[in-house]
């Protein structure tokens, strides 16, 4: 228990403190926009990565020791981690003077007063609760057919190292298609379709739950959707959460997606309907890309950076676009 819990503060550090660091000094130093966009990709990219060779050294030690050895080789890593970061990191302490509370309050605010803000977290919560529901039901989903067929039950089921490896390589796949798609569509715009797609892909237990190639696939598209869903997820905080405020309205994202976790895991629902509530999940966010959107693609947003005119997003004035009401009051 005290494990978990400190799993979950260094997560909740680890998907909120590194970013905005790296945001905040990308600016300071004036490097150019596009890049950081690339870095997020490469992100991406090197997870998955490690992610793939995690998986075959997980398996391979887990045949060789059992199944608790890969907890011990990981371990080992986060020994090797702990002594990296204590002789090489030096700098970005933060303001030792500022206001916890202060900070909550200017979050919480930002939260209330812009909308975009707010559809970008319940995008983050509800597509990132059905990514986590998925990572515990993956295993069973699978084994639900061979579970049938496999005699001897003293071994596992099915090589959940080989799988999660594959599963990385479709997220690998997913974070080069971003940089393809970011090429030529808004990402407020192609993020509608992706959250469709990894709907679809999860629906697939739900129609043919004893068809193991069809729900592997399906999960493989879903996998493939998270790899382009985080570099786009990054892309969009950059150019809508404040600086001032940044790490905290991420962990405020985290704290909904929590609980969506807690409320599925504690019903004890059939696997059919835990993926019918993470499809369910998924639409919703994709409502709420769609508002996203229109809110970003109106013109009259004024609260968002710069985007590019060459994606289909109406360039930002702090006059209304022609038809909108006030601008015929101004007229």
């Amino acid at each position: 228990m005290v494990g978990r819990l400190l799993g979950g503060v260094a997560t909740s550090l680890l998907f909120s403190a590194f970013e905005a660091w790296l945001v905040c000094e990308h600016k300071k130093r004036g490097f150019p926009d596009e890049h950081l966009t690339s870095i997020f990709a490469l992100q991406t990219l090197g997870n998955s990565l490690v992610a793939i060779i995690s998986g075959v050294v997980a398996q391979c030690f887990s045949d060789m020791y059992g199944m608790v050895a890969p907890f011990d080789v990981s371990l080992v890593v986060l020994i090797i981690l702990i002594i990296v970061i204590i002789t090489s990191w030096t700098e970005n302490y933060g303001d030792s003077s500022a206001n916890v509370m202060t900070s909550f309050s200017s979050a919480f605010s930002s939260i209330r007063n812009d909308p975009v803000i707010l559809y970008l977290g319940l995008v983050q919560s509800l597509f990132e609760g059905a990514m986590y529901t998925f990572v515990l039901e993956w295993t069973p989903a699978l084994e639900l057919t061979q579970s049938k067929l496999n005699i001897d039950m003293d071994k596992p089921l099915i090589p959940h190292g080989w799988i999660f490896a594959s599963f990385m390589v479709a997220v690998m796949i997913g974070s080069s298609i971003f940089k393809l798609l970011n090429k030529v569509f808004s990402v407020e715009s192609f993020m509608r379709v992706v959250l469709l797609v990894a709907m679809v892909g999860l629906a697939v237990p739900i129609f043919r739950p004893e068809q193991q190639p069809a729900v592997y696939t399906g999960f493989l598209v879903f996998e493939m959707c998270i790899g382009i869903f985080w570099p786009a997820l990054m892309e969009m905080r950059k150019r809508y959460l404040p600086e001032e405020a940044r790490a905290t309205i991420m962990n405020f994202y985290r704290i909904p997606l929590n609980l969506l976790v807690i409320v599925i895991l504690l019903q004890d629902l059939t696997m059919a309907a835990i993926f019918k509530s993470c499809c369910v999940f998924l639409f919703v966010a994709f409502l709420t890309q769609c508002l996203l959107y229109k809110s970003v693609s109106s013109g009259y947003y004024k609260n968002q950076s710069k985007l590019p005119e060459s994606k289909g997003v109406v360039p930002l004035t702090d006059e209304p676009p022609e038809g909108h009401p006030e601008k015929e009051q101004l007229c």
